[in-house]
């Protein structure tokens, strides 16, 4: 089991909930990484992200008042800015 670390950042100019699901953990029933709030420009912590036999992480994020969203290529240390 391959694992990468990435930190995501609330890119919006307001505070938002943002909910995270890691992708390739589970393609049928990813489970949720991150649920919360993010104030402007705020960031998760280092969060685990399942790689697989790949060496891209894939998640699916949504704020609360947008669309779903997926990044691809998420690689270790990476920090994805989350509109």
């Amino acid at each position: 089991m391959s694992t990468v670390y990435a930190a995501f950042c609330n890119n919006y100019s307001e505070s938002r909930l943002y909910v995270i699901w890691d992708l390739k953990r589970d393609p049928n029933a990813p489970p949720v990484i991150f649920n919360g709030y993010l104030d402007s420009d705020q960031c998760t912590d280092w969060l685990p992200i399942y790689t697989g036999d790949d060496l891209w992480g894939k998640v699916l994020y949504q704020r609360s008042d947008g669309p779903q969203q997926i990044v691809d290529t998420i690689t270790d240390s990476t920090t994805v800015r989350m509109d």
